[in-house]
């Protein structure tokens, strides 16, 4: 448990040092917005994560509801619907490329299709090993 949170402190860290960047360095408005997303995502995952914990650890009605058998049956589900939608739409997507001649983006696209069910079989073993 330790190890997660140092992790997630490393995320504070590395966020900052993204916006130490931006205001230190001159570079162009795009790298600086690219850079504005990243510290997003490395400052809102590792809060929302360190949040969490802490409400897991503190707030015995949060880790109920967490843990009831019935919202995890529902998160499973909603998340086996939503790579389905995924997998449909990544199909859609690939095909649109490809009718437009855009064959760089199909190969992405088709390769993010094809790479999925890979990626979900070794989880699934890998979560499977470790129940």
């Amino acid at each position: 448990m330790k190890n997660k949170k140092i992790i997630w402190y490393g995320g504070y860290i590395a966020a900052a040092l993204v916006i130490l960047i931006i205001v230190v360095t001159d570079l162009p408005e795009v790298a600086d917005a690219g850079l504005a997303i990243l510290f997003a995502v490395l400052f809102s995952a590792s809060h929302v994560s360190l949040w969490h914990d802490k409400m897991m650890e503190k707030d015995k009605d949060y880790r109920i509801e967490v843990m009831d058998e019935r919202n995890i049956a529902i998160k499973e589900k909603a998340g086996n619907i939503t790579n389905m939608i995924n997998m449909t739409l990544l199909g859609i997507i690939t095909v649109a490329f490809i009718f437009m001649d855009y064959i760089i983006p199909a190969i992405f696209t088709g390769v993010m299709a094809a790479v999925q069910p890979v990626i979900l079989i070794l989880v699934s073993n890998s979560i499977e090993k470790n129940m």
